[in-house]
């Protein structure tokens, strides 16, 4: 399979972002098509293409078919990588980060940055030669699902070496690391 040969519909693309916002779950055809307000015949010919390329699980029982999002795939998770730090910017925490935190090094880090995050993980950010400030993300966690865990640090010389490696192989948002 070639990534870059996989062209998903509207709907195909929808589907796989809403597993990967709620990834830990499973769902059932007739969820999905509510909270994307589409039929359910929509959603069953739209799973089949996510399903042959090992994006999702689909649990068949007797009556209902649940699917997941497939956290066994290398693929689906380098996918979901992608989403996530799509959603970043695409809901504008970034750039409220950016503004709000202005002359900092912002780092994503965690399992969030590496899309290996659940419903149920938290999205850690380091925000590097900064002071500790409040800031209001409570629409943010609302829109992404997730609580946001902002840590702030006066300099790399203040971070245990375990964390600052850890740190150092997030994605950098904003800012630049200097070592």
């Amino acid at each position: 399979m070639d990534i870059h040969q996989l062209n998903f519909t509207l709907l195909e693309q929808k589907i796989f972002a809403l597993l990967c916002l709620r990834a830990g779950e499973k769902l059932s055809q007739r969820e999905i098509a509510k909270l994307l307000k589409v039929s359910p015949t929509a959603v069953s010919n739209s799973i089949k293409k996510l399903r042959e390329n090992s994006l999702i699980n689909v649990e068949k029982t007797k009556t209902i078919n649940f699917i997941s999002f497939n956290r066994d795939g290398q693929r689906a998770v380098e996918m979901k990588r992608v989403e996530n730090l799509k959603n970043l910017y695409t809901y504008g925490l970034s750039d409220y980060l950016e503004e709000e935190l202005a002359g900092a090094t912002i780092i994503l880090f965690g399992s969030y940055s590496i899309g290996e995050d659940t419903n149920t993980s938290d999205i850690d950010i380091a925000v590097i030669e900064r002071k500790n400030k409040m800031i209001d993300i409570e629409k943010f966690e609302k829109i992404l699902n997730r609580k946001i865990n902002i840590n702030f640090y006066n300099s790399w010389k203040d971070i245990h070496k375990h964390l600052k490696n850890n740190i150092l192989n997030g994605i950098t948002l904003h800012g630049s690391v200097e070592l």
